[in-house]
């Protein structure tokens, strides 16, 4: 029997480095900033982006790539199932009051539709490997909380994205997987979102 150790393997680094940026969110909320938050969660959407592509380079083990594919879905869930709407909890002090309770519950909803979608998502891609989505993909709508994070929103805003976004990965909705210009397209987004965030912090 092969020893968990194994997950450790250079194929799986930007899959563990999108977990890392997840966990630096945290940290950077917690202190209250949230650029560093943003700058984080946008940077875990461009090594999840890649992790796959990055992952074939090493070979094409089904052992391996099946647990490549069990560690991209449980990192997911913490880098952009959990990370966003706990860092909006901690950017906004959520308290126990009537605001923060609705907080905690929309980040509770958050992170209910984003393990729900991901293990969705893991059946259907093994029943239909190659094809679209079926909802927004779960890195798609923490990147749509942190470019709505570089305009500093009110917490009923915050509150209102956690919530259509969550909703957003359950619903079928039909969306394409992006390729070639498309793909590009969609790598400058988080990007550009990166960029904006690291530019606020060293600006204020």
């Amino acid at each position: 029997m092969a020893s968990p150790a194994d997950a450790f393997d250079r194929r799986n680094l930007l899959t563990y480095g999108s977990l890392l940026c997840g966990v630096a969110a945290i940290a950077g909320a917690s202190g209250g900033d949230a650029s560093i938050a943003g700058f984080f969660v946008a940077a875990a959407v461009i090594a999840d982006t890649f992790d796959g592509r990055f992952a074939r380079r090493f070979g094409n083990d089904p052992r391996r790539r099946a647990l490549g594919v069990e560690l991209d879905s449980l990192a997911d869930a913490i880098a952009f199932g959990i990370a966003p709407p706990l860092c909006a909890v901690l950017l906004l002090r959520g308290a126990m009051d009537a605001r923060g309770a609705a907080l905690w519950g929309a980040a509770f909803v958050h992170a209910a539709c984003a393990i729900t979608r991901l293990a969705s998502f893991n059946v259907d891609a093994t029943e239909s490997p190659g094809a679209g989505f079926v909802g927004i993909p779960v890195p798609l709508a923490a990147l749509i909380w942190a470019t709505v994070l570089l305009v500093q929103p009110s917490a009923a805003t915050t509150i209102g994205v956690i919530l259509v976004t969550a909703a957003a990965m359950v619903l079928p909705l039909r969306v394409p997987r992006p390729t070639g210009a498309g793909l590009v397209a969609f790598t400058c987004w988080p990007v550009a979102v990166a960029l904006g965030h690291f530019a606020f912090r060293i600006w204020h």
